[in-house]
């Protein structure tokens, strides 16, 4: 069905149109970061792509409110689950339209609602050119209260609605406004953050509040938003009237997504639910004070059987019935990070009858400057020990694990009719029953040789294993010894300039499959960032040292204070002792003296008494 053909009751509504934007009542509302009169500007009149996955949109953003608004991650969230092409949605909160550009890619007919001008006209003009979508100013209020759509989606909003408020009643209602929205059979898609998420469990800063343990411990505070636990979450999808209500877990956050867990995935793969999230998750506030580390802390509430309740965010499934939104067999979802547009793939994991596979299709073409990225699908090792892990385990065994990485280089080159398999890494070698065998195997290229891999591997092997282990254990001073005794055992001798070239050459490697600008400075720009990073990395490694936690350096921060204030009190003292001999001094001086030792005194200056005094007031307070 066409999407001029449709129409629905909102549409009906009387409004007025104010740069693309119909305009239902002025609300008054100004949620605003600042960037929102760039962002129009540029998406108004620049002739940029448009599309939810345009690097050259992103590749202009100059600073944090810029790159939320326009990172292709944005939609990964709803990239997670399956929209139908005919469906009719309405968006609450569409902000500068990150995600309803996704939805009018995906969807026949989209209605959004932003209560802020400001915002509405940005989602407009980044959805210009899709004629199924119609971005509103107005409120939940002014929607009317009839069933027209099939999906509502709702990110990022339902934390503000309340006030920061404990009540549950502004919440449920506003849940049960929407539900009188769908159709029969229609869904509700939600996004929040876990008020007892693992970063915020771990010490990172509330999103909303920037204070540390706000939401863990229920908000005593005044706070401008609230998010909920699992539990109270669901509750109030139930107060509501929703019948089927499913909690899919998020990492890092909703915000800028990476992966999508069902609750199935910690039953049929704990492992992948412990490895996936990279950790420490990002701050997008002020830094998070060093108070636990948040790897650590997930990798224990999985082991505990408690992962559920503790992901970063949650993604709602509501309706009043089962829906084929994320499928039965469905334990994850992953999306690729920091890749351009051609390379980005998501992700999916499946339980089919006990067998959990790992299928990759491409989001992107898949090709670009001489670099592919390939599609597959393969069962997951169950039980399965990475080489890494397993050096980390038994250091000892670190050269033959090395072999074993170059016999599997060389079978998979053998193999490969597409170009060099430069991804086949040490880190992508899993061992499970005595056999070995290579996953995510997904990247060809023509212009790197074998050399070139075997190099590559060793220098990301060497930073990985640096990072958590002493490299003493391998016979080396740092990072770049690990490498160069990697190369050996791999078959490859190399010098010290060998490696520094292989680590310009993995910069540029990096910034060819991941930098979304393409003109030559900022390529140069980033691929010295990249260089800088891994050489400050082999240079001077972790080592397994962990962060220096927030309370050590307090209590040195605390014996430092101590000692300023002793040395202050002394400093006091002696400057009270001056105080008196000068004034002594004084008194004496005020005294009929002999004139012989006036005379005396006058020839040998540099005894007279003052003098001596002036000078042990100087050297006082020197010290």
């Amino acid at each position: 069905m066409e999407s001029s053909a449709l129409t629905t009751p909102l549409r009906e509504c009387d409004h007025t149109v104010r740069d693309r934007v119909r305009v239902l009542r002025e609300t008054g509302a100004a949620w605003l970061d600042g960037s929102e009169d760039t962002l129009f500007a540029r998406l108004d009149d620049s002739g940029l792509p448009l599309d939810s996955l345009s690097d050259e949109l992103v590749a202009t953003a100059t600073d944090w409110p810029q790159r939320y608004h326009l990172a292709p991650e944005r939609a990964n969230v709803l990239r997670a689950v399956e929209l139908p092409p005919q469906a009719r949605v309405l968006e609450i909160g569409a902000g500068c339209g990150a995600i309803t550009r996704y939805l009018g890619e995906r969807a026949v007919l989209v209605d959004a609602v932003e209560p802020t001008f400001a915002r509405a006209r940005v989602a407009a003009a980044r959805t210009a050119d899709l004629p199924g979508v119609q971005v509103f100013n107005g409120e939940v209020s002014d929607i009317p209260a009839a069933a027209a759509y099939d999906v509502v989606v709702v990110v990022g909003v339902l934390e503000y609605v309340g006030g920061g408020c404990e009540d549950p009643a502004p919440y449920v209602e506003f849940l049960e406004s929407l539900r009188s929205t769908l159709v029969e059979g229609g869904v509700m898609l939600l996004a929040i953050e876990n008020a007892l998420g693992a970063k915020y469990v771990a010490g990172a800063r509330e999103d909303h509040s920037g204070v540390v343990f706000e939401s863990v411990e229920g908000y005593p505070g005044p706070s401008p938003a609230r998010t909920f636990s699992r539990r109270v979450l669901t509750r109030l999808f139930t107060q509501a009237g929703f019948g089927t209500v499913k909690v899919l877990g998020a990492f890092p956050d909703y915000k800028l997504t990476r992966a999508v867990f069902d609750d199935g995935l910690f039953a049929h793969a704990e492992q992948l639910a412990v490895e996936v999230p990279s950790f420490p998750s990002p701050d997008w506030g002020e830094p998070r004070p060093a108070l636990g580390d948040e790897g650590s802390v997930w990798r224990q509430l999985v082991g505990a059987g408690l992962g559920p309740a503790f992901v970063n965010s949650f993604l709602v499934v509501a309706s009043d019935q089962r829906t084929g939104t994320w499928p039965e067999e469905r334990l994850a979802m992953f999306f690729s990070a920091s890749r351009r547009r051609a390379f980005r793939v998501a992700k999916e994991v499946c339980n089919h009858d006990g067998e959990v596979s790992i299928t990759s299709r491409l989001l992107g073409s898949g090709e670009a400057d001489g670099l592919r990225v390939l599609g597959y699908c393969e069962p997951w090792v169950r039980d399965g020990q990475s080489l890494t892990a397993r050096a980390l385990a038994a250091p000892a065994s670190l050269p033959q694990l090395v072999a074993d990485w170059r016999e599997a280089l060389d079978q998979r080159v053998s193999q490969s009719t597409e170009g060099v398999p430069f991804d086949v890494l040490p880190h992508n070698l899993i061992y499970c029953d005595g056999e070995v065998t290579v996953i995510d195997d997904e990247w060809r290229s023509e212009l790197l040789s074998l050399r070139d891999v075997v190099v590559r591997g060793a220098l990301l092997l060497a930073r990985d294993l640096a990072d958590q282990a002493p490299v003493a254990q391998w016979g080396v001073d740092d990072g770049w010894g690990l490498a160069a005794a990697v190369c050996g055992w791999a078959g490859e001798e190399l010098t010290t300039d060998d490696l520094d070239e292989a680590l310009q050459r993995e910069a540029e490697l990096q910034v060819d499959v991941g930098c979304p600008a393409r003109d030559d400075e900022s390529r140069r720009a980033k691929a010295e960032e990249v260089a800088a990073e891994l050489r400050k990395r082999l240079d001077h490694p972790r080592q397994g040292t962990p962060p220096e936690p927030v309370w050590v350096q307090a209590g040195l921060d605390a014996k430092e204070l101590i000692a300023t204030r002793d040395l202050l009190l002394a400093t006091g003292a002696q400057l009270d002792e001056a105080r008196s001999e000068v004034r002594l001094l004084r008194d004496k001086l005020k005294q009929p003296q002999p004139h012989d030792w006036i005379v005396y005194q006058w020839e040998d200056r540099s005894s007279w008494p003052p003098v001596d005094a002036l000078r042990r007031l100087r050297d006082r307070l020197r010290r």
